[in-house]
């Protein structure tokens, strides 16, 4: 076995014990492009935070003096996972992976420099980090509206990135479950029962549907529907979009009060819940979806075509684009309304529990929480995976160094199936059907899809 060798499974193994025991006398050794081992001149010592089941530290340090150890830097300037660090830069420490982390930019032609992490919905293309070298890998985190950069969703400019966190399945780093804070937040909530939704309706007068939306003329053109599906049954609408109903004074402010108990509670006396994405694409489900779940309301759902493939089981939504108009629709609720045995068959997984193997298994093979104290959140966690995959590919550079016939890890590129979203549509009809004048046509949602090309 050659001394390089050796001297890497020696510095994997005190890296090891080190996380083990998470001592902060501990002094973790590297290893020197020639394979030496050498104590760091500054040691790790001073412990900012751990996460004890992710094997995931982050230590203070003052200087760059480990040649083989990454740098990180977060591009975009809104978001850094350590805010509150008042540091040049920390280390993490990932399992057996370590990276420098940092905001500063000046950074960006550092020699250790390899990593460069943007959040989408800040990224400017007048303000990318030029000059790229070869050994500059980019990563993007993505987890909001795919309105928000739609450049993400053409190929020429997807294909620029290395790593993705998307809401997307098929991403590196799948966010995919971000509204689901765990597979408890679907059923520890049961829901009103149904006598009691049924005496409110017909004392108080409520409708059987609530929408509760201020966010009007999105990319989905969700309130042209909405506003046909209202001809037809009878809707709530609370928010700006549609409205014609009052919130209770102390909830005048939805956006800041919607996981209020007051809120949730208002909200779960109805039996159903129009849930409408801003703009429709692949496994793009957000909170307007997972409320209504979690308090046991039934969603009427427009937005990812794939959303089933999330549910607790294959019954617990409706999904709009079954239906070939919003009258059907309508008269499906209508009938949903009036026989509570098949309307509580959508709410029957508050009992029975989660069925769906495949978003249980998704959920226990997550390595990252949301909410959760102890526990990793998903900016950490896609850091984490950035700086693992980057350490490996060093590795397989330092021992193509010592041995040419070892091949080089090529890097990775992301594709179009890492985001990709369709052109906004109308959600009645077609783009040509409707007026110039309208408020989602001036609002240009086909134009900025197509120039971000």
């Amino acid at each position: 076995m050659s001394q390089t060798l050796i001297a890497r499974q020696q510095s994997v193994l005190l890296t090891v014990l080190c996380l083990t025991f998470h001592s902060i006398r501990c002094e973790d050794s590297y290893t020197n492009k020639d394979g030496s081992i050498y104590t760091p001149k500054t040691t790790f010592k001073n412990i900012i935070e751990s996460v004890d089941k992710s094997n995931y530290v982050v230590y203070e340090e003052s200087n760059l003096d480990h040649d083989d150890i990454p740098i990180l830097l977060w591009w975009t300037p809104n978001l850094y996972p350590y805010i509150a660090v008042d540091k040049k830069w920390i280390v993490i420490q990932c399992g057996e992976a370590v990276c420098y982390s940092t905001k500063r930019r000046e950074l960006l032609h550092h020699e250790q420099t390899r990593g460069i992490l943007f959040y989408a919905t800040d990224i400017s293309v007048a303000d990318l980090p030029l000059r790229r070298t070869e050994k500059h890998e980019w990563a993007v985190f993505h987890e909001e509206s795919p309105f928000n950069l739609y450049m993400l969703s053409h190929s020429p400019f997807m294909s620029l990135f290395n790593h993705t966190a998307t809401f997307r399945r098929e991403s590196d780093f799948p966010l995919t479950t971000q509204n689901i804070y765990t597979a408890e937040f679907l059923t520890e909530k049961l829901p009103i029962p149904l006598a009691t939704k049924n005496e409110a309706k017909t004392k108080t007068g409520l409708a059987p549907i609530l929408y509760v939306q201020s966010h009007c003329d999105v990319p989905s053109d969700r309130d042209r529907y909405i506003k046909e599906l209202m001809k037809y049954i009878k809707i709530d609408s609370y928010g700006v979009c549609l409205h014609n109903k009052d919130l209770p004074e102390h909830l005048q402010e939805p956006a800041e009060n919607f996981e209020k108990d007051e809120f949730l509670e208002l909200i779960s006396i109805y039996k159903f819940h129009l849930a409408f994405e801003n703009a429709i694409c692949k496994d793009y489900m957000t909170e307007k979806l997972m409320r209504p779940l979690h308090i046991g309301v039934v969603p009427i759902y427009k937005g990812s075509p794939n959303a089933k493939d999330w549910m607790p089981n294959n019954h617990s939504i409706i999904l709009v684009d079954d239906f070939e108009t919003p009258k059907q629709l309508a008269e499906f609720i209508d009938y949903l309304d009036k026989n509570d045995e098949e309307y509580k068959k959508y709410i029957s997984f508050k009992q029975t529990g989660i069925t769906n193997e495949f978003l249980l298994n998704h959920l226990s093979q997550r390595n990252w929480e949301v909410n959760e104290q102890d526990s990793m959140d998903y900016f950490k966690g896609f850091e984490c995976h950035v700086c693992k995959k980057l350490n490996e590919r060093m590795e397989a550079e330092r021992a193509h160094s010592n041995n040419p016939s070892v091949p080089l890890v090529p890097p990775r590129m992301a594709n179009n199936s890492h985001l990709g979203c369709p052109q906004p549509y109308p959600s009645l009809g077609d783009v040509t059907d409707i007026l110039k004048n309208d408020s989602w046509n001036q609002m240009a949602w086909v134009d900025d899809y197509w120039i971000s090309s």
